[in-house]
């Protein structure tokens, strides 16, 4: 394996080639290759961020964000399916991310809990249908991301269309570069096609894009701050493996609460002129973050930081762990009474069809 082929290596399959390296030699290239990787990922994504901070405004930045996020998936990932189709639905994606914030926005919870479970379905629906790749994960995360950070004046929000015209094109464009030689039988018709309640995958689709769409639409009726980290913790917590499900309920409240409690203290004993680079360090940190958990404690530092002017340090910090615990208990409920539904409902069919 060259340099180069070891930069391109997630954190979760570096570390145990770097343990299990049969030497020295071997061992430093991996370590050197792990290192500079995650350095020159974070340059680039401080770079891009602020380039495109600087050409639309501050409150774009966050189109900035989930451009970058979206061009690091899909330098790799597909969409599996015909790769010009998949192209254009990419494009598409940053046309959901215009309308269904801004539709959020200007209507009551009600509509909105109804718009945000449309654009999370057609999302999960249009760009998931291979679910190895976990594609939901970066599009979805970066549709909450956008839903909760909107353009406050005409002249924002015009820019923010500009952001995210640039944002597809470039998204859309370099996965057409990268994948333009491969070949897919499959259509986008044919993926709609395979649509279906008896389907397990349409089943899990519809339960992602329902569970997060009311949590948030609760967490909006009890007047939560940043209810966005009830849709993330939805996102995280509602997987197709029942035993993911359980193992993430179980620890992702308890790691949300250590890396708060870190950046807390951390905050606190700093100088104030230290502080902004908390985020920064969070960056960095969670590229050399191999397990679910470790990755869950640095996020803390990201969200945290973004959260700090708004709410306050202990106000960001209770609403962190309130968010997530609330999302925990609602996801624990939520999938037992989904998947009693779910049971009935098959049944039923069954019994009619033997009929």
């Amino acid at each position: 394996m060259t340099f180069y082929q070891a930069m391109q290596l997630s954190a979760n399959v570096m570390k145990p080639m770097i343990k299990n390296a049969e030497n020295k030699k071997e061992k430093n290239k991996y370590i050197w290759a792990f290192i500079l990787k995650n350095i020159l990922c974070m340059l680039f994504c401080i770079v891009f961020v602020s380039t495109y901070t600087k050409i639309f405004g501050e409150e774009n930045s966050v189109i900035g964000v989930s451009t970058v996020i979206l061009i690091l998936t899909f330098r790799f990932s597909n969409l599996n399916f015909n790769v010009k189709q998949s192209t254009l639905t990419l494009f598409g994606v940053f046309l959901i991310y215009l309308m269904g914030p801004l539709v959020v926005l200007m209507t009551n919870p009600f509509i909105g809990f109804i718009v945000n479970f449309i654009c999370i379905i057609t999302l999960v629906v249009s760009t998931c249908n291979d679910t190895k790749f976990s594609n939901h994960s970066t599009i979805v995360l970066c549709y909450i991301l956008i839903l909760g950070t909107s353009a406050t004046t005409t002249e924002s929000f015009i820019r923010r269309i500009y952001a995210l015209i640039c944002g597809g094109i470039l998204v859309s464009g370099i996965f057409y570069y990268k994948q333009r030689k491969n070949k897919y039988e499959k259509t986008f018709i044919d993926v709609l096609k395979e649509v279906s309640f008896a389907d397990e995958r349409t089943r899990w689709q519809i339960k992602l894009a329902l569970g997060i769409s009311g949590g948030m639409f609760l967490g909006t009726l009890l007047n939560i701050p940043r209810v966005i980290w009830i849709g993330f913790a939805c996102l995280s917590y509602i997987q197709q493996k029942q035993e993911t499900l359980q193992f993430r309920l179980k620890n992702r409240p308890l790691y949300i609460l250590f890396g708060s409690v870190t950046f807390c203290i951390t905050f606190l004993l700093i100088p104030e002129e230290y502080r902004m680079f908390l985020s920064l360090f969070g960056g960095i940190a969670i590229g050399f973050a191999a397990t679910y958990q470790y990755q869950i404690m640095i996020n803390c530092f990201g969200a945290l930081s973004s959260a700090v002017p708004v709410l306050g340090i202990f106000g960001a910090v209770f609403w962190r762990i309130a968010c997530n615990v609330f999302g925990a208990i609602f996801c624990f409920v939520y999938d037992k009474i989904y998947e009693k539904i779910y049971l009935k409902t098959s049944e039923e069919k069954t019994v009619n069809n033997a009929a």
